[in-house]
């Protein structure tokens, strides 16, 4: 069974706000230029410290600037960022501006081997997600996400090719890419300029594996898992399996 801690239901309630005050058509291009304006300062709080010019926007967030030149309405609460394994320490050390600049801890998410793969912010009931990419010996990038339901919580292991990175503009700032975003989104999402409402994460054509999880929450009050995240890994096949 999932727990459900008094953090959670603070950040599920504001959550649910955002997503109510989404369904009011006078209310939704406001809410997602707002959803914008966090971004823009968290690339600005980002810019100068260990991680700036390091971590790239991929998923749903590259998916809009692809398919629309624009934010997706319908998935402005949530951002995806990516980081490589060997920078996930700086990202650790920029919590702290993360955190200056107005974003709050959310999950710390920690795969069956004990090792951290995803850090979630939050601001405005949106989340800002990033994740750690391991890179394994074929070019692929090895990364893991979750299916929380009240029974329980789903591991899913997936790949992406692995890219040199080049900057994009977007909202009024520069980011960086993976150079063939096409290809990219085509290992996510098939047929991606065709929207698809139908399309779930959990059946992404990326994905290579699922298992139950260990854990029973990922709630994130503190960083001390942090300093346990396990060491980098270059050969990465093992990741999900759990440490005996």
């Amino acid at each position: 069974m999932v727990k459900v801690t008094g953090l959670r239901l603070r950040h599920m309630a504001a959550m649910r706000v955002a997503a109510y005050a989404r369904r009011v058509a006078i209310l939704k291009p406001r809410l997602v230029e707002r959803f914008a304006a966090d971004l823009r300062d968290l690339h600005d709080a980002l810019e100068p410290t260990a991680i700036g010019g390091r971590y790239w926007v991929w998923s749903g967030l590259l998916l809009g600037w692809a398919r629309e030149g624009a934010i997706l309405q319908h998935d402005s609460q949530d951002a995806d960022f990516a980081v490589l394994d060997s920078d996930f320490d700086r990202l650790v050390r920029s919590i702290p501006t993360i955190l200056a600049a107005g974003f709050a801890r959310d999950r710390c998410f920690v795969n069956n081997a004990g090792i951290v793969t995803e850090l979630t912010f939050m601001r405005h009931g949106a989340r800002f997600d990033f994740f750690r990419m391991f890179p394994e010996g074929d070019r692929r990038l090895r990364y893991f996400m979750y299916s929380i339901r009240w029974n329980g919580i789903l591991e899913i292991e997936a790949s992406l090719p692995e890219q040199d990175k080049v900057p994009f503009d977007f909202i009024g700032r520069s980011w960086l890419k993976h150079r063939d975003h096409e290809l990219e989104l085509r290992s996510m999402y098939g047929s991606w300029e065709i929207p698809d409402p139908s399309w779930s994460y959990l059946d992404g054509l990326d994905v290579e594996s699922r298992r139950p999880s260990r854990h029973s929450h990922f709630d994130w009050w503190d960083d001390v898992e942090l300093r346990m995240s396990g060491p980098r890994r270059s050969d990465t096949h093992t990741l999900g399996e759990p440490r005996h």
